[in-house]
């Protein structure tokens, strides 16, 4: 289990400390979204998306508009061309939305993967990596390429036109989702993260 100690943390106590890491984390910084060209050299494949969007970010009030809110589903190519679908499968979600020329997201990758690496994740939660925002002109494309070289070992799909991170609510990386069983939005968060505000998200999800 991860971090045996925080484990013992009761649930009244992850809440708070996740909602500091929502306030904390509204002021960091991080980079905004903006409306890039995409072209070339990248997974084949249909986004389809269903269900209502969720209200954008906003930052520290967030907790107070999206938390409970049934997540939109969809599907989109991962780095094969294959279709891989956000559903309903008994794990929770953590969802991380990432641009490739982001400094900020190319900081955090590193930092993801070696907390995956060193302390695993449990059974019952799962990491996806969406790559929007895709811009041939900019730092580290194509995002595949920079993922390969960070050692990326999770979930991967690729949102083309940038409809997954709309209807996300998306407005700055790196984006954080985190969704329950049910696939209703547990925490959004912006900004780069360290390894015990990843732990604090995990512990929230294990204690839904």
């Amino acid at each position: 289990m991860i971090y045996q100690g925080k484990k013992l943390m009761n649930k009244n106590f992850i809440i708070g400390g996740a909602i500091v890491l929502v306030v904390g984390l509204a002021v960091a910084i991080g980079v905004s979204l903006v409306d890039e060209p995409l072209d070339g050299n990248l997974p084949e494949g249909e986004t389809t998306i269903s269900g209502d969007a969720l209200p954008e970010y906003a930052g520290e009030n967030d907790i107070n508009i999206s938390v409970g809110l049934q997540a939109p589903l969809f599907s989109g190519p991962d780095q094969n061309s294959e279709i891989i679908s956000l559903e309903k499968n008994g794990k929770s979600k953590i969802l991380l939305f990432l641009a490739h020329w982001c400094p900020h997201c190319q900081a955090e990758v590193p930092i993801v993967q070696e907390y995956i690496d060193t302390f695993g994740l449990p059974a019952d939660v799962e990491v996806i990596g969406i790559l929007t925002s895709i811009d041939r002109s900019r730092d580290n494309y194509p995002p595949h390429d920079w993922l390969v070289e960070e050692g990326w070992s999770e979930t991967q799909i690729y949102d083309l036109d940038r409809e997954i991170g709309t209807v996300y609510g998306l407005n700055a990386f790196p984006y954080w989702v985190t969704l329950d069983k049910d696939l209703k939005v547990v925490n959004r968060v912006t900004g780069k993260l360290t390894p015990d505000q990843i732990t604090v998200l995990i512990n929230l999800l294990i204690n839904q």
